[in-house]
């Protein structure tokens, strides 16, 4: 219990609560386009994972992702998703968090984060796949649906991870983030 320090748990409270300012519109625009244009939706989904790839890249301790997508669940209870919001939140933060716990977060690579984010959004596109019905879609948006997530978990976790790098360049993991092995 060490980890929860004070500046710790300020930081995740801080990038939780920008994410689920952020997440609120982004909620909003899920809501109304999911049902009739999953295509959007694919190309936006990649936005639940700025605040967990921020968390864990900045701070580099367990439980960052969690704590932070927590946060971002409260917040988000204020859109259309409801108390749902942090269900979803909390299940983006876990699963970004597995792919460091089975390092024993000792690996903190650009890599490991993609790989960990594409492999929850292909588990999360089987799951979407039934609810879109996109066995019902010709086969060109069939793939344009699984190209669109995967671009858009691409491009949001590389964008966490500049805006994590422009983050501890300014200051803000100092005494809070673990050491780098030598």
């Amino acid at each position: 219990m060490k980890n929860l320090t004070t500046r710790f748990l300020m930081a995740c409270a801080a990038i939780g609560a920008a994410t689920g300012v952020l997440l609120i519109p982004a909620f909003f625009v899920s809501f109304a386009i999911s049902a009739t244009v999953p295509l959007a939706y694919a190309a936006m989904a990649g936005v639940w994972l700025l605040g967990p790839v921020i968390a864990l890249a900045v701070l580099r301790r367990p439980g960052a992702a969690v704590l932070t997508m927590l946060l971002a669940g409260i917040i988000n209870i204020a859109s259309p998703a409801g108390p749902s919001a942090i269900v979803t939140n909390l299940m983006v933060g876990v699963a970004m968090e597995l792919g460091f716990l089975v390092t024993l977060y000792r690996i903190w690579r650009p890599w490991l984060f993609h790989v960990t984010a594409l492999v929850f959004q292909t588990f999360y596109a089987i799951s979407a796949y039934a609810y879109f019905h996109i066995d019902d879609v010709a086969l060109a948006g069939k793939a344009g649906f699984v190209i669109l997530l995967a671009l858009s978990t691409v491009g949001f976790v590389q964008a966490g991870l500049i805006i994590a790098k422009r983050l501890t360049a300014a200051g803000v993991a100092r005494g809070i983030r673990r050491p780098q092995p030598s």
